[in-house]
C-alpha cells in the first residue's frame, strides 16, 4: 500500500520504495530519514511510478527478488537506481543488487554520494542506448565490476545478467562485450575461467567419447594382450589360453616365460566392431546443443572475464563526450589499416603466382553520416549503424579481415571470393541496408565497391589499389 498519494505530494528529501510480499513495516526505523512507500510488486509502482532515492527489496521467495529485481533493470528511467535487499539472494540476484539494505544512517550516506555522482553525468544522450545506459550505471558505481554468472543450464555455462537487462535482451552479451571492449568503453579485471566451446554453436555443454581410431566406433574394451615371440602374432590374452596353458593360437608354441616365448604388448584395446588393437583410443567430442561432432582441436577457446569502466568510459560519462559515431563498427573487429595493407599484399603476389587463389577487396562508404547527425541526432544514427554493424557481421566468414581508413570508410578482404561471389555479397549487404531503413524516412547513404583479383592489375600494389578504389567511392 502506498503511503505517499502521487509525486506531486513529496516535499524535498530522501524517498525509499519498499517491495514486500508480507512486511510493510520493515523500515519503519528509517522513517525519521526517509519518506517510506512500500507496494506488494513491481506492476503496482508502475502505476505512480514515485521516484526513489533507493529501491529496497524484501521476499522470501528468490523468484520475487530476481524478478523484481530484474523489472527494475530493465526499467528505462529507473535501472541505474540504488537498489538493496534484506536478506539473503541467490547468485544470480546478487549480480543485479548494490548489496543488503544498510542502516539508516550509512544509508543516508550513500545515497547522498551516489546523488552527487548523478548531478554530475553529463552524457544524457546515453539514457536511450544500451550502451549509454551501462556507461551510466557503471559511473555511478566507482568500484562495480561487472561479474559472470555461472549457472549449468546456460549454454556457455556463464552470463551476465546485467547486460541482457540494460540491453532487454537484445544483444548477446560476449559479443556485446567484444565491442565493448573494442571501443575501449570497458577494460578487463579479472580471468574467471577459460573453457572449450563448440566451434558450430559455441555451447560449452560438450561430451567427450572415445573411438576406435580405425573404424570410429564407440563400442571399444580393454582387455590384456599377448604378443608371441615365434610369429609375431598378437591377440587377446584370452585367445592364448588353452587346457590351462599359454599356447599361441597361430603357431601353437607354448608359452612358458614372459620376456623370451612372449610379452604383454601396449595395446590394451580392442574394438567390438573391427577387432582393431590399438593403445589408445581417439576422443570424439559431441555437442549437446546442436549435436555437432568434431576432434578436440576443432574447440574454440574462450575465456570468461570480469570488467570495469575503462578511463575513456568514465571520461565520456563526466565530461559528455559523444561517442564516436562509426565505432558501432569496432565489433567487427577490425586490425591495423597497415596490417591490411600487408595481408593484401600477399595476396596480390600470390593470386598472380597462383591463379587459383581468389580473392575480392570491397569498400563501404558512408556519405552523408555528418548530415544524419545533425537531422535526428546521434543517438538515432548511433543505433542504425550498430543494427547495420550486426547484420554486417553476420555475413563476414572467419578468413575475412577488416579495416576502417577513414571515419566513413571500412574495407573488407575476402580471401577465396571470385567475381561472382563478391556480387552475391553486395547483393546481401544491400538487400540488408534496404530492409533496415524501409521504415526510415531520413536513410544512410552508402557507397559499395569491389574488385576481385582477376579485375586488379599485374603491377597494383595494395597502396595503389585501395587509393584507385577510394576515388571511385568518393
Amino acid at each position: 500500500m502506498d503511503k505517499l498519494p502521487n509525486s506531486k505530494s513529496l516535499e524535498p528529501g530522501y524517498t525509499l520504495v519498499l517491495f514486500t510480499e508480507d512486511n510493510p513495516n520493515l523500515l519503519a526505523q528509517y522513517s525519521d530519514l526517509f519518506r517510506v512507500c512500500h507496494y506488494h510488486d513491481f506492476a503496482a509502482w508502475q502505476k505512480k511510478r514515485i521516484t526513489p532515492s533507493a529501491f529496497i527489496v524484501d521476499g522470501k521467495g528468490p523468484n520475487y527478488i530476481t524478478s523484481t529485481l530484474d523489472q527494475i533493470r530493465r526499467d528505462k528511467e529507473v535501472f541505474a537506481s540504488l537498489c538493496y535487499v534484506s536478506g539473503p539472494v541467490s547468485n544470480l540476484s546478487n549480480k543485479l543488487v548494490d548489496g543488503q539494505l544498510p542502516e539508516p544512517s550509512l544509508l543516508q550516506e550513500k545515497i547522498h554520494y551516489f546523488s552527487d555522482l548523478e548531478k554530475s553525468f553529463k552524457y544524457h544522450e546515453t539514457d536511450v542506448t544500451h550502451v549509454g545506459r551501462l556507461i551510466k550505471y557503471l559511473w555511478l558505481r566507482p568500484d562495480f565490476i561487472l561479474e559472470p554468472y555461472h549457472f549449468w543450464k546456460e549454454s556457455r555455462f556463464y552470463s551476465y545478467p546485467l547486460l541482457d537487462a540494460l540491453s532487454y535482451d537484445e544483444l548477446d552479451s560476449f559479443e556485446w562485450l567484444r565491442s565493448l571492449a573494442n571501443t575501449k568503453i570497458l577494460e578487463l579485471a579479472v580471468l574467471t575461467d577459460r573453457q572449450r566451446e563448440c566451434a558450430n554453436c559455441r555451447s560449452s555443454h560438450l561430451s567427450f567419447i572415445d573411438v576406435c581410431p580405425n573404424c570410429h566406433a564407440i563400442d571399444i574394451d580393454m582387455k590384456s594382450s599377448l604378443h608371441c615371440f615365434t610369429c609375431g602374432c598378437v591377440d587377446t590374452q584370452e585367445k592364448f589360453v588353452h587346457s590351462g596353458a599359454l599356447v599361441c593360437p597361430k603357431c601353437s608354441t607354448q608359452l612358458r616365460h614372459i620376456g623370451s616365448d612372449y610379452d604383454r604388448p601396449i595395446e590394451n584395446y580392442i574394438c567390438q566392431s573391427c577387432h582393431h588393437l590399438f593403445a589408445e583410443p581417439d576422443v570424439l567430442v559431441r555437442c549437446a546443443s546442436c549435436e555437432k561432432e568434431m576432434i578436440p582441436d576443432d574447440l574454440i577457446s574462450n575465456k570468461i572475464y570480469s570488467w570495469k569502466l575503462s578511463d575513456r568510459g568514465r571520461m565520456l560519462a563526466a565530461r559528455g563526450d559523444e561517442l564516436d559515431v562509426a565505432s558501432s563498427f569496432d565489433q567487427l573487429d577490425f586490425i591495423s589499416r597497415e596490417l591490411f595493407v600487408h595481408d593484401l599484399d600477399w595476396l596480390l603476389v600470390s593470386s598472380r603466382r597462383y591463379p587459383d587463389i581468389t580473392f575480392s577487396l570491397f569498400g563501404i562508404y558512408f556519405v552523408n553520416l555528418p548530415e544524419l547527425v545533425s537531422q535526428i541526432g546521434h543517438t538515432q544514427v548511433l543505433q542504425m549503424l550498430e543494427a547495420f554493424a550486426q547484420r554486417l557481421r553476420s555475413m563476414l566468414r572467419v578468413p575475412d579481415l577488416s579495416t576502417r581508413s577513414a571515419e566513413n570508410l571500412v574495407w573488407l578482404l575476402l580471401p577465396f571470393t571470385n567475381e561472382e561471389g563478391l556480387h552475391g555479397f553486395q547483393t546481401r549487404i544491400e538487400t540488408s541496408l534496404n530492409a533496415l531503413q524501409q521504415d526510415n524516412e531520413l536513410r544512410l547513404d552508402v557507397r559499395f565497391v569491389g574488385v576481385s583479383a582477376s579485375q586488379i592489375h599485374e603491377r597494383e600494389d595494395a597502396e595503389l589499389l585501395l587509393a584507385r578504389q577510394r576515388s571511385e567511392l568518393m
